[in-house]
């Protein structure tokens, strides 16, 4: 049995997916506890101090249309807030950061003229990457502890089957997390981003850039 802890966004995807075929898998949708496999974003596995291994995603958010001084992110504290504020202080804008509690609410601002960017997943819609803005080296990842091979062949199994049949896997997705998804995010992630897993290397630039900006 394949024990993983996993946020239920995203990064959870491709290993809600490996279910459909592989019954030898066990989620736990928190943060706390131990298993093989825990999975999260980047910035998350920082701000808890938990090794990072493989990268899963890249490409989940982006800075729509193109970095402005005013920018809109979802939730103070969230990987997209931490992420915007170094790009600001990188870049040397002297600008600010607008939050907003749901996203509807961002695209809202937007078309009111109060930001003139705000920070979306990629699925929603066209923009800069932080990983190309940044060079941060991806979006999610995945901290595994000892049973490798399994979780790259289970989650390498789940990007295929989302790939293969966008819509009947992104439904089954959708029923088995812990909260309401947007089903045509889902579909199209394998579009919008690179599910791919990749062995990191040193990141000890990313993460003294995170723990700045926590």
């Amino acid at each position: 049995m394949l024990k993983v802890i996993a946020a239920p966004g995203p990064v959870s995807y491709p290993m809600i997916a490996s279910t459909m075929k592989n019954k030898e898998i066990s989620i736990d949708f928190g943060k706390e506890g131990s298993a093989d496999v825990i999975l999260d974003s980047t910035v998350s596995l920082v701000r808890r101090g938990i090794r990072m291994d493989y990268i899963t995603v890249k490409g989940l958010m982006v800075v729509s249309p193109d970095v402005g001084r005013r920018i809109g992110v979802w939730r103070k504290g969230s990987a997209a807030d931490v992420l915007a504020r170094a790009l600001l202080d990188k870049k040397g804008i002297k600008g600010e950061i607008l939050y907003a509690d749901e996203m509807p609410k961002l695209m809202e601002m937007m078309n009111k003229g109060d930001v003139d960017s705000i920070v979306i997943p990629s699925p929603f819609g066209k923009g800069k990457s932080f990983e190309e803005l940044l060079n941060v080296p991806g979006s999610c990842a995945a901290s595994v502890n000892g049973k490798h091979n399994e979780f790259v062949a289970a989650y390498s199994e789940g990007i295929e089957l989302m790939k293969q049949d966008p819509q009947g896997v992104a439904e089954y997705i959708a029923k088995r997390l812990p909260i309401q998804a947007n089903l045509q995010m889902i579909v199209n992630l394998p579009k919008a981003t690179t599910l791919k897993i990749e062995k990191i290397q040193d990141y000890t630039e990313f993460e003294n850039l995170v723990k700045k900006y926590l």
